[in-house]
């Protein structure tokens, strides 16, 4: 059957994003992409000009959805910084457990063009900013103990990536339950508490 462009675009899109988290930047081709969708090699050029503009379409489009769900998650949180913290990282990490959307985007800034790891840098920078405002709002408003937010951020972002190194699907827990438990550790690190049923 014949598929319609954005159909075969979001294949693409889709063999890219797990190649590249397999493999990395320099480890994944074009042609290999190709393969896994189906086509002749030459046709993907069809759909990208480049393998570093099909990978700069998969960074935006993953980050994109990651910053969704935080926001998704923020906007029905409590209204305490206790609550939007816990709500923040739990899905964070619930992200990174189980998105067929992951992507690890820092993994392949370093292969790209100045002004194109520049744009997703600054992307980058945005989501983290979500956390930091929450965290800078917590201390000034005194629910957490004043702690570096910088610092704090970045310990707490890279907590909730590192589950993929161990993250199995059908384990004990699941996606939201792991982020539940990360959100506790975030809200350890800050000085505050969030209660919550007992995970079993």
């Amino acid at each position: 059957m014949l598929l319609e462009k954005n159909e075969t675009e979001t294949r693409i899109l889709n063999e890219a994003r797990k190649l590249f988290n397999r493999k990395g930047y320099v480890g994944m081709t074009l042609r290999q992409i190709a393969s896994a969708v189906g086509m002749e090699a030459q046709s993907i050029y069809n759909y990208t000009p480049s393998k570093q503009a099909l990978v700069e379409k998969m960074m935006r489009n993953g980050t994109e959805i990651l910053r969704d769900k935080v926001e998704t998650a923020l906007a029905t949180a409590g209204p305490t910084q206790t609550d939007r913290l816990y709500a923040a990282v739990g899905a964070h990490t619930a992200h990174y457990c189980s998105s067929d959307d992951l992507v690890m985007v820092r993994e392949g800034l370093v292969h790209l063009d100045p002004e194109i790891r520049t744009g997703l840098v600054t992307m980058l920078k945005s989501y983290e900013q979500i956390f930091r405002d929450i965290l800078r709002a917590g201390i000034d408003g005194g629910e957490f103990r004043d702690v570096d937010v910088t610092r704090v951020t970045f310990a707490i972002l890279g907590m909730g990536e590192s589950v993929i190194n161990w993250y199995r699907p059908g384990g004990r827990l699941t996606p939201t339950q792991i982020g539940d438990e990360y959100a506790d550790l975030a809200l350890h690190l800050v000085g505050a508490r969030y209660d919550h049923p007992e995970i079993t």
